[in-house]
């Protein structure tokens, strides 16, 4: 097909695009709403029609991608839609069957995001889409794993002591053996494989932290969870990955004060944290670059300001609808696969599309605070919380960085940016939610909820979480 022939057919198809992504949304949104009060997360209904538009979007937007190539009709292009399409309905009815009592709006809220990445990387580059698929079958298994494990195994002492160690061990790697990309030494590569492990971390850290602070405030006793979340935050500001060890601070900080309403300690922390971000901006030259960047990426935009500014060039020539899907110019955008794909997103699709997208993000954080409210065992809830908050944060602290709300990071855009390491640590985190809303559903099966007085749920949630909520 020519040039000309598909630029008709991408821009006629925004408006079917555009359609289908607010419908989407607004499908999610109300039944987010609609069951925030469920009990039992098998009671909460059927959610095929919303799984149908989001393989229709799939499909179509494979299927446009098909006619892109000069030469003519591709077909191994819209085939591979297809086939992708029907693996989110096996997926979906996959877990439905196995987990009867998990959280299925927060899959489809998931796999709508994932699907965003897949017709991006597709349309950069199909060797960078098929190589995130695989990402996302082995970040399945990572969620099935984590969903049993976070369902059956209960943290002791000993085996968080072991996780400590691991973690350690993790973030040590790195600094030994690592290489730099982008001013950060957070990468090994493992036969032809580059691996983060500071993404896997951050699950440990959740455990961790959720199972020292199930039983409250005894600063004595938790003297050694609080070394070492220091010591995780200097390893990877060694490795000068800010992006990380603010991640690891959020959710200490977070998981740390809705355990114990400690806001004494929070704001020394806070302070630290501060002191420790004006020291790393002196002794790091990429730190300082990124500060004079969000600051005016314009006084110096071939060099300095050349990420933000071209990123926020590319969000303001989609417009509201998009220069339809193939028709912008990602490669102008630097790192458009990992760091700045919202960007990519917003100018193809449009800026409605990344209202979309902030508002699926955000209804990740309604179920995840759900999930956590609704189970009554202090050490689940914290879990549920703590992942909810690495997920969430992690997102709009990219979001934040590419629309020049906050310095640039360097972190990724959960479950659309390419990336290994953090699809499966990212699908491994839906896990450990699932897992959690699985286990809210099987209490609740054994008594009836609503045999419960208001008095006693909200007694319930006090006990679960102190004063902090």
């Amino acid at each position: 097909m020519s040039d000309k022939k598909f630029e008709i057919i991408s821009l006629t198809m925004r408006y079917w695009f555009i359609g289908l992504i607010i419908f989407i949304t607004i499908r999610i949104l109300m039944e987010t709403f609609r069951t925030s009060q469920h009990y039992d997360y098998e009671d909460e209904g059927p959610f095929g029609h919303i799984i149908f538009f989001m393989v229709i979007f799939l499909a179509s937007a494979y299927a446009l991608l098909s006619y892109k190539n000069p030469s003519g009709f591709d077909k191994y292009t819209a085939i591979l839609g297809l086939i992708v399409g029907v693996s989110f309905i096996v997926q979906y009815n996959f877990f439905r069957l196995i987990f009867p009592g998990m959280d299925r709006i927060l899959l489809i809220i998931v796999d709508t995001l994932a699907i965003f990445g897949f017709i991006m990387l597709y349309r950069f580059n199909p060797d960078s889409a098929k190589s995130q698929m695989k990402y996302f079958i082995v970040g399945n298994v990572a969620l099935l794993f984590f969903a049993i494990f976070t369902h059956k195994i209960r943290m002791n002492v000993i085996f968080s002591y072991i996780l400590m160690a691991l973690g350690c061990i993790l973030l040590l790697l790195p600094i030994i053996f690592g290489k730099e990309t982008f001013g950060a030494r957070s990468w090994i590569t493992i036969k032809g494989y580059n691996i983060q492990p500071s993404e896997f971390v951050k699950i440990i850290l959740i455990y961790v932290f959720a199972s020292w602070f199930r039983e409250g405030n005894k600063f004595r006793e938790h003297l050694p969870v609080y070394m070492f979340a220091a010591v995780t935050v200097l390893l990877v500001v060694l490795q000068r990955d800010l992006g990380a060890a603010l991640l690891y601070f959020y959710v200490f900080i977070f998981v740390y004060y809705v355990a114990t309403s400690d806001w004494i300690m929070v704001l020394l922390a806070g302070g630290a944290a501060t002191l420790g971000s004006i020291i790393s901006y002196h002794l790091f030259s990429h730190i300082r670059v990124r500060v004079e960047a969000w600051k005016n990426p314009w006084r110096d935009i071939e060099n300095k300001g050349y990420q933000i500014a071209h990123s926020l060039m590319a969000i303001s020539s989609g417009g509201l609808i998009g220069t339809g899907l193939g028709l912008g110019s990602p490669q102008v955008v630097p790192a458009f696969k990992t760091d700045f794909i919202f960007a990519t997103i917003c100018e193809e699709f449009g800026i409605i599309t990344g209202f979309c997208i902030i508002g699926l993000y955000a209804m990740i954080v309604i179920r995840g605070v759900s999930i956590a409210l609704r189970n009554k065992e202090p050490y689940k809830a914290l879990l549920a919380f703590g992942a909810t908050v690495a997920l969430t944060l992690q997102a709009f602290t990219i979001i934040g960085g590419v629309i020049k709300m906050i310095p640039l990071t360097g972190v990724t855009m959960p479950f659309v940016s390419y990336g290994g390491s953090s699809m499966v640590t990212s699908l491994a985190l839906v896990g450990v939610l699932e897992g959690v809303a699985i286990g809210t559903s099987n209490d609740n099966d054994e008594e009836d909820p609503s045999e419960d007085s208001d008095y006693e749920e909200n007694e319930y949630v006090e006990e679960t979480f102190g004063e902090g909520v």
